[in-house]
C-alpha cells in the first residue's frame, strides 16, 4: 500500500503556488488524479513525455503520451469554457492567470479530500480517491469562480446523473481511483 497522504513539502509546495512540483510529487505517489495535474502544470510537453516514458505502465493505463496530453489539454478548454460561461472576460494572458488560480484552487481542495479520506477512513485505501469524490471537489472548487459543475470532465452532462457519468467516463482518467466512496 503506497502512502499516499499529503506530505509537509507538498503542503509547502500549495503555498508557495508551485502547481508543477506538487502534482510531480503526487505522481511519484502514483496518485491517480496527479496524471491530470502534472499533465496540466509541468514546463513542457517533454517532461510530460518522460514521466510516462520512464513512469509504470499500468499507472498510466498502458496509454501513451497523446493520450495523456489531450486529456490535459482538453481540461484547459473544459476550465476556459467555464469561466467564459461564468462571465469571465479577459485577454488570453489573463484567461491562463484565471485558468491557473482554478487550477490552485483544485489542488488545495484535491489535498483537503485527501486528508478527509485518511482521517475518515474513507473506501479502500487511505487517500485514494473514488471518482466522486474527485468530481465533489472539482465542482466545490470549480463554483467558487463561477464555473458550472458541467464543465468538469466527468460530469459534462448535466441532464444525465453524475453516478452514471463518472461510471461511463471515469476511466478515461481515473481507472484506478478508489471504488467506494
Amino acid at each position: 500500500m503506497t502512502d499516499l497522504s499529503i506530505s509537509p513539502q507538498e503542503r509547502a509546495l500549495l503555498a508557495q503556488k508551485n502547481l508543477e512540483k506538487f502534482w510531480l510529487s503526487r505522481l511519484r505517489k502514483q496518485d491517480p488524479i496527479a496524471r491530470i495535474g502534472y499533465g496540466l502544470w509541468c514546463k513542457s510537453a517533454d517532461d510530460l513525455k518522460r514521466e510516462i516514458i520512464l513512469g509504470d505502465a499500468e499507472y498510466w493505463a498502458h496509454k501513451g503520451f497523446p493520450y495523456w496530453e489531450f486529456m490535459a489539454r482538453s481540461t484547459v478548454v473544459n476550465i476556459s469554457v467555464g469561466l467564459q460561461k461564468a462571465g469571465f472576460k479577459g485577454t488570453v494572458a489573463e484567461m491562463r492567470m484565471k485558468v491557473r488560480e482554478v487550477g490552485l484552487e483544485v489542488a488545495w481542495h484535491h489535498a483537503m479530500s485527501v486528508e478527509r479520506d485518511y482521517k475518515k477512513k474513507l473506501g479502500t485505501e487511505p487517500g485514494l480517491l473514488s471518482k466522486k469524490q474527485i468530481s465533489k471537489y472539482h465542482h466545490i472548487a470549480f463554483s467558487l469562480f463561477g464555473i458550472p459543475p458541467d464543465s468538469y470532465g466527468g460530469t459534462w452532462f448535466g441532464a444525465v446523473p453524475d453516478n452514471w457519468e463518472l461510471e461511463l467516463y471515469g476511466n478515461l482518467y481515473c481507472h484506478d481511483c478508489d471504488t467506494s466512496d
